[in-house]
């Protein structure tokens, strides 16, 4: 594509250079740079783009994309822009001939629910014969084939290629999990959504947003773009969890048609007759196609909302009740979320991504209901993210466990033995708490399952599908449920 003709979407502030070259590919990374690329520069959180213009140049990129004034370099196109972020989306979407315009696309937003969602939207529209593409952050799927997810929503460039892959397979819908993080980076930016879903929010990722204000009006950001599109707005949807105290902000930002679900509060979508077990829930969902009785294989009122969701995103596409009742039948759930492992022990032993003082509480509330016995807890929380957070974790899993271990989960650059003791704060205000602390995460969990008596529940919280464990200097394999299966296994052989 010539570089004019890639162009002409940015609010550019000073140009020098030849714009009728042609441009073979678009990349914010110096090291991905080849022949005949333009480069983005992005400044990071933690390097500047702007420092590795001559490494690209190097490589064989043949214009440059800047938001500050750089020393001029001969033959090199140079475009400067007020927001070079924004600038990468909308370049990317460009070069890709606008993809998201070309099928359906789901986007859903929230501090939790939005792998499990998004995994029940596939579920019901694919039994519903449609074909579907997901990007998610346990994994994305493209023409049936599974990928590995690095992030919960991709840069600008990575999406916009793999929504192209997926209008040349003939995708009709696509679903994809929606950052808060993405959103105020403008990864999404100039992407069509036909349906934007909010689940929740609590006090998350201040690391990246500072305060509450800035993480909801981050969020608030995926509405906003629903109401500014190519497609026709009647057709659009934004489907809002009513329970939820700041449901009002989004409902007031929406010029499409809104649809609600809640449980507390009237809405258009509800549930009735809840019925709940260690294994299931059941439910009538109340529609305004008439009711239907619905059985999850997972437990938790925290999933009869994300099932509510997910029947009010099928049925504003006109899937019929009894195909919605017939996928979630089949549901086995998102991978690594709450997913029951039993290799004949006397006692329960359950994976689970949550990995927020949300998302434990949510599960401990419910697991709380149905412990025969005690509740065991293997939690950590993740290096270079919000350290304020982790007093509310400990104090969370400390009132709804009997025995909690803390240990490492993606220290990264921090040190695991500070995290934990950051967490330990919150443990020790919970009356008659019991805890301990082991780092080595295998040893946590032999340790729990060595200390687990019949009809004890041992939760293992906060990598669910993951299968890496991150330090500074290095990554090691590490999967929870194979760490389960082996020592089990081994147990069972002596």
């Amino acid at each position: 594509m010539k570089l004019a003709e890639l162009i002409q979407d940015l609010p550019v502030a000073k140009m020098k250079g030849n714009t009728e070259i042609e441009i073979t590919g678009i990349t914010q990374n110096s090291q991905l740079v080849t022949p005949g690329n333009l480069f983005v520069c992005i400044t990071g959180f933690v390097t500047d783009g702007h420092n590795y213009i001559p490494e690209a140049i190097i490589r064989g990129a043949k214009a440059i994309i800047v938001e500050r004034e750089i020393p001029s370099h001969s033959d090199i196109t140079t475009i400067l822009v007020p927001d070079t972020r924004k600038a990468l989306a909308l370049l990317a979407n460009r070069y890709y001939d606008f993809p998201s315009r070309k099928m359906k696309l789901i986007g859903i937003t929230g501090t939790n629910g939005k792998t499990t969602v998004a995994y029940m939207i596939k579920a019901i529209l694919e039994e519903n014969h449609k074909k579907i593409g997901l990007l998610t952050t346990a994994q994305n799927i493209i023409d049936g084939q599974a990928l590995s997810s690095k992030m919960t929503t991709m840069e600008s460039p990575d999406l916009q290629r793999a929504f192209s892959q997926m209008v040349n397979c003939q995708t009709e819908y696509a679903i994809m999990e929606v950052s808060s993080h993405s959103l105020s980076l403008s990864r999404v930016e100039g992407c069509d959504f036909d349906i934007a879903i909010f689940t929740n929010i609590s006090d998350e990722h201040f690391e990246i947003h500072k305060n509450f204000t800035n993480y909801l009006e981050s969020k608030k950001r995926l509405f906003l773009a629903l109401n500014n599109s190519q497609k026709d707005l009647n057709s659009k949807k934004g489907i809002i969890n009513i329970d939820v105290e700041q449901a009002d902000v989004f409902l007031n930002c929406l010029k499409t048609e809104i649809l609600t679900y809640g449980i507390e509060h009237r809405a258009m979508f509800n549930a009735r007759n809840i019925v709940l077990n260690l294994k299931e829930a059941r439910f009538t969902a109340q529609t305004p196609l008439g009711e239907i009785d619905i059985i999850l294989n997972m437990t938790g009122m925290y999933n009869i909302y994300n099932a509510l969701a997910a029947i009010a995103a099928a049925v504003s596409q006109g899937v019929p009740l009894t195909d919605i009742a017939a996928a979630f039948r089949k549901f086995p759930g998102a991978p690594g979320r709450y997913k029951i492992l039993e290799y004949g022990q006397p006692y329960t032993v359950i994976i689970d991504f949550a990995h927020n003082f949300h998302g434990l509480e949510h599960i401990l509330k419910s697991l709380r209901i149905f412990a025969k016995k005690r509740i065991i807890t293997i939690f950590g929380h993740g290096g270079e993210r919000d350290n304020r957070v982790r007093k509310k974790m400990g104090q969370v899993v400390g009132k709804y466990s009997d025995y909690s271990i803390i240990t490492a989960d993606n220290p990264r650059s921090e040190d695991p033995a500070l995290i934990s003791r950051e967490i330990e704060i919150g443990m020790q205000e919970v009356e008659n708490v019991n805890y301990t602390i082991i780092l080595d995460r295998v040893e946590a969990i032999d340790y729990a399952l060595q200390i687990a008596e019949k009809d004890d529940i041992v939760l293992i919280a906060g990598k669910g599908p993951e299968n890496e464990q991150v330090y500074h200097n290095r990554v090691i394999y590490h999967n929870d449920e194979e760490v389960v299966d082996q020592i089990l296994q081994k147990r069972n052989q002596k």
